[in-house]
């Protein structure tokens, strides 16, 4: 999941995110983001739960975050988006046509390339269009 920060100024604090245990004591560590800065977050329970129900839910709310990257793609041409995972994550893809959204499948209505180190993901449609492309 990609959070991005739509606030001009400031800091952006999640302190549901980032908590591990370490021995028999928890340590909290916020996750911050700043104005205008993205983050690509691999999707633990912690975060499935923020986004449903605790910071990340509460930021889309009020207008302070968007969740998931939006592309505008034109024909056959690549984009890179870079998540610096290191292991190969669930892609979806829904073209956003205004009337029906329409899930796409990989190598069939989109080509989608991974590099070596599963840290980029290269995503084209020979048809074009805007999608909203999650990874996981």
């Amino acid at each position: 999941m990609k959070i991005t920060s739509l606030v001009s100024s400031g800091v952006l604090e999640f302190n549901d995110l980032g908590s591990y245990i370490k021995g028999v004591s928890p340590i909290l560590r916020s996750i911050r983001l700043n104005a205008g800065a993205s983050l690509y977050l691999v999707e633990t329970s912690e975060v499935l739960l923020s986004a449903q129900s605790g910071d990340i839910y509460r930021f889309k709310a009020a207008s302070k975050i968007s969740v998931n990257d939006t592309l505008v793609l034109a024909a056959g041409v690549a984009q890179v988006l870079t998540h610096n995972f290191n292991f190969q994550p669930k892609v979806s893809v829904v073209k956003i046509t205004g009337v029906s959204n329409t899930d796409y499948t990989a190598n069939v209505d989109i080509t989608l390339l991974h590099n070596v180190a599963f840290t980029t993901l290269s995503i084209a449609s020979a048809a074009g269009g805007t999608f909203d492309v999650r990874l996981s």
